[in-house]
């Protein structure tokens, strides 16, 4: 259908018979069409130069279905930020929204039979309903806010009244399905319009090259450098058309960005503010090098003290927004999150299959910015947040008014940060424990423990294999001396014995044990493990002693009658045992007994013993260095675990 527009007369298409209005590419004017012709809403506002990759009259396809972008509008969020849609009509006659924001896509249709919806005023940030969306699913409400029709062209699938405004809830179930419902202007009752789709990927909707673009939007938005209106400083803006607020590097001033031009609002007060890591630095995060465009100290409240941190907003064009986070000199990498992902069970979280402990709950507040950041922030500005931690990562939550963001932050060492920002010399030296900082040697102290089960696993295996077999027994009448007992003197002769011949396996480790009958007396032994067959020789030796007696009406004793000669394994073969005895001659008065018995394969508890003791005393250091670790990690939180409490006697 083509007409005049009632305003100024050019001629405007409408190429669907379900678009609402069509806007006048002479005059700019929303024309609406009804049922008694066509008709004017107002006259929309220029459009905004913000990059994207979708064009008016461009075509793609999503899932087979081929579509032709048709129109699209530019709207204004109550907080001051500006987000575009794009309106696509399929071919199965469906229209299609397509929701640029942040550096996202949300591709959604309209849909009935959603299921009941509360009224608007009814929303809570955080909390959850059930949509019918291919059966019943748990959405998690994202914001509940309200928004002003700012700009448009080409044809709207709905009644668009410039500068008109409209209530919404955004929607997400965690998994890229998102829902957004629109309650439409304050004064316009009955249940919201319902939009279901997910969020996608730019290579998901197939666009081909084509559509057209304005002048301005042909090339890429470029930097601008302006006058701070306060001290004539210039000020960088490096995302001219994202940025809403920005602090004056020179004087402090923090500075409006809506309007294009730098507008005062107010002198930070106290010290300049000052920023660690110099705004336009770059650094490879997400794999994209982006740039360090905005700075922001805030401070948590815990029980009325102030904690200082210090956050650095970075960009690049196709990653969007991220954040540095510089804590007590520790650092972390921070990613937004969909706020249907995780899940808060209050002391843990959920989130991609893993569990979070909470850590921390307490408010944040803004104290200073610098450079560009893409809200209305204040000094004095506070949300609630919380923080929940599974090293190396931290999920946190921040809730405003009306709105919920949920980050996931990754801890980076502060030497990492510096290489990949190109940066030298010491910044921020780390202070204590992060709530996030992973212990270094968790792995080592892993590796022991694992090691120790081994030993112990290989112990069990080697003592059940263990045939301890007695392959020679003998026993021998060790005299007294001659000459001790003409005389009667103290001392010791040696008298030499050899056992029977008897045979050795190869590969097995030998245990020669001598057994005497000495009491209150000594007996000391040298011998040889002679091998039969070729003469080679293992010498060893053995002392026996034991002693006994009473001292203020109590029994003692010291010593054994027996002991053990461990060797390792030998050649098979023949062998004897030569041994050279001596005995006590102090108290000899008959013939001491000795039995020698030799056994093969004798599992050996004093070489587990000092295995275990050499694995296991690391292990324990690391052990109770990590429990130390993680005492100081949590020393500060009021949710610790219980065996990392603080007690009252602990030093601070």
């Amino acid at each position: 259908m083509k007409a005049a527009c009632p305003t100024c007369g050019a001629e405007v298409e409408f190429r669907y018979d379900d678009s609402f209005v069509r806007v006048c590419g002479h005059c700019r004017s929303a024309v609406v069409r009804g049922d008694r012709g066509l008709d004017t809403l107002g006259r929309v506002a220029d459009l905004l130069p913000i990059e994207s990759a979708l064009a008016l009259f461009q075509e793609g396809r999503w899932r087979g279905l081929g579509f032709l972008v048709i129109g699209r509008a530019q709207l204004r969020h109550a907080a001051g930020g500006v987000w575009q849609e794009w309106y696509a009509k399929f071919d199965d006659g469906r229209w299609g929204w397509i929701a640029e924001a942040q550096g996202r896509l949300h591709l959604t249709f309209e849909a009935a039979g959603a299921g009941e919806l509360p009224p608007w005023e009814a929303f809570a940030v955080a909390e959850r309903i059930t949509l019918e969306y291919d059966g019943p699913r748990s959405f998690a409400i994202a914001e509940r806010g309200q928004a002003e029709y700012l700009a448009a062209e080409g044809e709207i699938p709905y009644r668009f009244v410039p500068g008109g405004r409209f209530r919404f809830a955004d929607l997400s179930d965690g998994s890229g399905r998102f829902a957004t419902l629109d309650y439409g202007a304050p004064d316009e009752p009955g249940p919201p319009a319902v939009y279901l789709g997910a969020t996608v990927g730019l290579g998901e909707l197939g666009l081909v090259a084509g559509g057209e673009r304005p002048p301005d939007m042909a090339r890429p938005i470029q930097a601008r450098r302006l006058a701070c209106p306060s001290c004539g400083g210039a000020v960088d803006l490096r995302v001219p058309d994202a940025s809403l607020r920005v602090g004056c590097t020179y004087c402090g001033a923090l500075l409006d960005a809506t309007a294009g031009d730098l507008r005062v609002l107010a002198l930070q007060g106290g010290d300049r503010p000052t920023s660690g890591i110099p705004l336009g630095a770059r650094g490879n995060f997400d794999g994209a090098e982006m740039t360090v465009v905005g700075y922001i100290r805030r401070v948590a409240i815990l029980d009325g003290t102030r904690w200082p941190f210090d956050e650095y907003l970075l960009h690049h064009p196709t990653v969007g927004f991220r954040w540095l986070v510089d804590s007590d000199g520790h650092w972390s990498f921070v990613r937004p999150l969909d706020p249907g992902a995780p899940t808060d069970r209050g002391r843990q979280a959920e989130y991609g299959g893993v569990v979070f402990r909470k850590f921390q709950s307490c408010p944040l507040e803004v104290v200073a910015v610098l450079g560009e950041l893409y809200w209305r922030v204040e000094v004095g500005e506070r949300v609630d947040a919380d923080d929940w931690i599974a090293p190396p990562a931290m999920l946190s939550r921040e809730r405003g008014s009306g709105e919920i963001q949920w980050s996931l932050g990754e801890y980076l060492p502060r030497a990492e940060v510096l290489r990949r920002l190109g940066l030298d010399g010491v910044r921020s030296t780390p202070q204590g424990v992060a709530p996030n900082e992973p212990f270094r040697h968790a792995g080592a102290a892993g590796a022991f423990f694992k090691l120790f089960l081994a030993a112990l696993a290989a112990a069990v295996v080697v003592l059940v294999l263990a045939d301890n077999r007695v392959v020679a027994s003998q026993r021998f009448a060790i005299e007294v001396p001659a000459a001790a007992a003409a005389e009667a003197s103290p001392g010791a002769q040696g008298q030499v014995v050899f056992t029977e011949p008897f045979p050795l396996a190869g590969r097995k480790n030998v245990e020669i044990r001598l057994t005497a009958d000495v009491d209150n007396q000594w007996l000391y032994a040298v011998g040889d493990l002679v091998n039969d067959d070729t003469g080679a020789v293992e010498t060893f030796e053995s002392s026996i002693e034991l002693y006994r007696g009473y001292e203020g009406g109590e029994a003692w004793s010291e010593g054994d009658r027996s002991a053990a000669v461990h060797l390792g394994a030998v050649p098979a073969g023949r062998y004897v045992i030569r041994l050279e005895v001596a005995r006590d001659t102090s108290r000899a008065t008959a013939p001491i007994d000795l039995a020698v018995e030799v056994r093969q394969g004798v599992f050996r508890w004093a070489h587990l013993l000092a295995l275990l003791i050499a694995i296991g005393l690391p292990g324990l250091g690391l052990a109770l260095w990590q429990l130390s670790f993680e005492r100081r990690r949590w020393r500060d939180s009021d949710f610790a675990p219980v065996q990392y409490r603080r007690s009252e006697d602990d030093d601070d």
